[in-house]
């Protein structure tokens, strides 16, 4: 140990573990949630507001103590950043730029980058690749993009490393259009060179599916398998037509999770037929945007009975609610009459809810508690555990647990067991009791 630590004779791989869990340095190699002040999007869980910048401002302290304290805590600083304003892109830059061959690469000690804007347009794609180009050992990227632009460039700057990819555009989250496009063969090629990719969601629109008999032979995409990917999250119907209809059955062995929808005003439950038909035997969780024009109980019933269909392993569903605009409204129809036109799916045994709406406030907790509250055991009679898809204040939200009082003293909830309510890490917000009439205390 260096004696300027002046501390426990250790070696330096446990300080540097000490000192990762002073920082509440989270693995930056995995895609737990995203923590930024901007619009925020359905398809993506959320980190509570402020937590990885109170971590950098811990990390900050740490590479200022000494030399020593440096050496160790530099490369935690830097494993992980967010960036939300233009100036910290140009300075950013100007860090991991080293006219001096002997100075240390920094860009060599970034796994996880996420670049958001909290202005009214996306991150210019010239400034995302050149980053992208520094980090050579990138695993985790997180961008929202300027929309009507070219991404291949974008992916090609990206290393075999990387796992983690989740790419949104400005203009998507609002006005569910996209201007963006990616051939069948770039999205090929993409994969294939990337062979490490654990878990995508990306808006552009896949273009050439009515060629792909012509130009892409059978042996470029239906005899090929992409084992690495985890789950894929479909911010485009076109890419559910370009994995259902071609990629051969067993092109994705270890897919075990999928979203379809997002900010969008359309329906999904045809394009979700072809391609749970093709990939959704070994599927454990699917995701549904529901809002919008997505209020239709027959759509949702006819996207369950897919799942039934197709979908024998799956026992979870993630539902968001969208309320970009406009005031909340409690259930927005989700009401018990509503719910009970719905088809019961006896597999579901936990159910994930998130609110997509760029506001933080306690009228969200609000929001969160009366979408909780709602009857899910009508539409999931085995249900088990509800997931808010988000890290939260635990006090703040039993603050507001009144909300679910007064909701739950509706009859017929239609519980047969307890269910339990917990955030994104897993930290108990409470439990329903059985029948849903009390919210047991801690």
């Amino acid at each position: 140990m260096p004696p300027s630590l002046n501390g426990p004779d250790l070696p330096i791989e446990l300080w540097t573990k000490i000192l990762r869990l002073a920082a509440s340095a989270n693995d930056a190699t995995e895609f737990r949630g995203i923590d930024y002040t901007g619009p925020m999007c359905c398809t993506l869980p959320v980190l509570k507001p402020g937590s990885v910048r109170e971590s950098l401002k811990t990390k900050r302290s740490m590479v200022l103590v000494n030399h020593e304290w440096n050496a160790m805590a530099t490369p935690i600083l830097y494993e992980h950043l967010t960036i939300s304003k233009r100036v910290e892109f140009k300075k950013l830059l100007a860090t991991l730029t080293s006219e001096d061959d002997t100075e240390l690469n920094l860009g060599c000690f970034v796994k996880r980058l996420d670049l958001t804007n909290n202005s009214s347009d996306g991150i210019p794609i010239g400034v995302a690749i050149e980053l992208c180009q520094k980090m050579t050992n990138l695993v985790t990227f997180f961008v929202q993009l300027e929309v009507n632009i070219n991404p291949v460039p974008l992916l090609a700057a990206l290393g075999p490393q990387l796992r983690h990819l989740h790419i949104q555009d400005y203009e998507e989250t609002f006005l569910a259009r996209s201007h963006s496009s990616m051939s069948f063969g770039n999205l090929l090629e993409f994969l294939n060179v990337h062979p490490n990719l654990t878990s995508v969601s990306f808006p552009f629109v896949i273009t050439g599916l009515d060629k792909v008999s012509d130009e892409f032979p059978a042996k470029n995409s239906k005899s090929r398998c992409w084992p690495s990917i985890h789950k894929w999250t479909f911010q485009h119907r076109s890419q559910t037509s370009a994995l259902g209809l071609h990629m051969a059955r067993g092109a994705f062995p270890s897919l075990i999770e999928v979203g379809f929808g997002r900010c969008t005003h359309s329906t999904w439950s045809q394009e979700m037929k072809g391609f749970l038909a093709a990939h959704g035997n070994g599927l454990l969780t699917i995701g549904l945007g529901l809002g919008g024009e997505y209020q239709d109980p027959d759509e949702l019933s006819r996207s369950f009975q897919n799942i039934k269909d197709f979908c024998p392993c799956t026992n979870g569903v993630n539902i968001s609610i969208i309320v970009h605009e406009g005031p909340f409204r409690g259930s927005f129809t989700l009401s018990t009459a509503w719910l009970a036109q719905v088809i019961r799916i006896p597999q579901i045994t936990t159910l994930g809810v998130r609110i997509c709406s760029p506001r933080h406030n306690d009228e969200r907790i609000k929001r969160l508690h009366s979408v909780v509250a709602l009857p899910w055991p009508k539409v999931f009679p085995k249900l088990e555990r509800i997931r808010v898809l988000e890290e939260l204040d635990v006090d703040r939200y039993r603050m507001q647990d009144e909300v679910t009082r007064k909701n739950l003293a509706h009859p017929a909830r239609w519980a047969t067991r307890p269910i339990r309510v917990e955030d994104l890490s897993g930290t108990i917000l409470g439990e329903l009791s059985k029948g849903l009439c009390t919210l047991v205390e801690r």
